[in-house]
Order: C-alpha cells, then structure tokens, then sequence
C-alpha cells in the first residue's frame, strides 16, 4: 500500500530546536529508503518540513515508522498519513471510441526507425549497468 505523509512541526517549534537533530533523522529517512520502505522523500514548499512517500501493509505500520523518527520522539512533529491507490479500473471511464490499446507508450511511435534502434541500443546498455 502505497501511503503519503508528511510532517509539521508542532506550534513554537524553530528551526533552530530540531537542527541538532538532522543527522539522526536523515539517516533514519536513508535507512527507511534503502530499506524499500520510504520510496520518495521531498521538501515541503509552503512550510517547513518534509513528504514521504511509504510503502507499507498498512497505515498502522507506517505510523510506527513515523513514530520512531528522532523528531516525532522528541515531540516536535506531528505526521498526517494519506493511504492512497491508483484510480482503478482507470479504463472503464473512456468512451469506447478512445484508444486505449497498446502500445501504451506512444512516444516511441514518433522516433525516427533508425534513431528507435539506437534508443533501444542506448536503454539495454544502461539497463545492463
């Protein structure tokens, strides 16, 4: 299950309180992504604090990986989780004269046949490495 989160710090906490404690947090957030847990991390633009993108079993399971962020232990953030889900069955909205058949990736279609060739070259070297 994919879920979004993301912190806030609580009212009267400065940035100047919770910088000692950076480093611990972001090794924790590195471990958390290394480990496939955190599969996105992104700065908030609107107030200070951080998004993160989870995959997890359950929203109780991922508040126990934000629970134990150093900050959310020293009572200074407070998380707000969004258990989201892709819009299924996508398809069913389309009127049947839409085209919804492959191939789905129609960018491909406007490469010159030469150029497709040393894209697809250029794509297996680097999914080799």
């Amino acid at each position: 299950m994919k879920i979004i989160t993301y912190a806030q710090l609580k009212p009267g906490v400065t940035m100047q309180t919770i910088a000692p404690y950076f480093p611990e947090e972001l090794a924790n957030t590195w471990r958390l992504s290394k480990a496939g847990i955190v599969r996105e991390n992104y700065a908030r633009t609107d107030a200070p604090g951080v998004v993160l993108v989870f995959e997890c079993e359950s929203v109780e399971q991922c508040k126990r990986y934000t629970d134990d962020f150093p900050l959310t232990k020293a009572g200074y953030t407070e998380w707000f989780h969004l258990p989201v889900q892709v819009l299924v069955p996508l398809e069913a909205l389309f009127r049947t004269e839409i085209d919804v058949n492959e191939p789905y990736d129609r960018t491909m279609a406007a490469v010159p046949s030469g150029r497709r060739d040393q894209q697809s070259q250029a794509g297996a070297l680097f999914a080799a490495h």
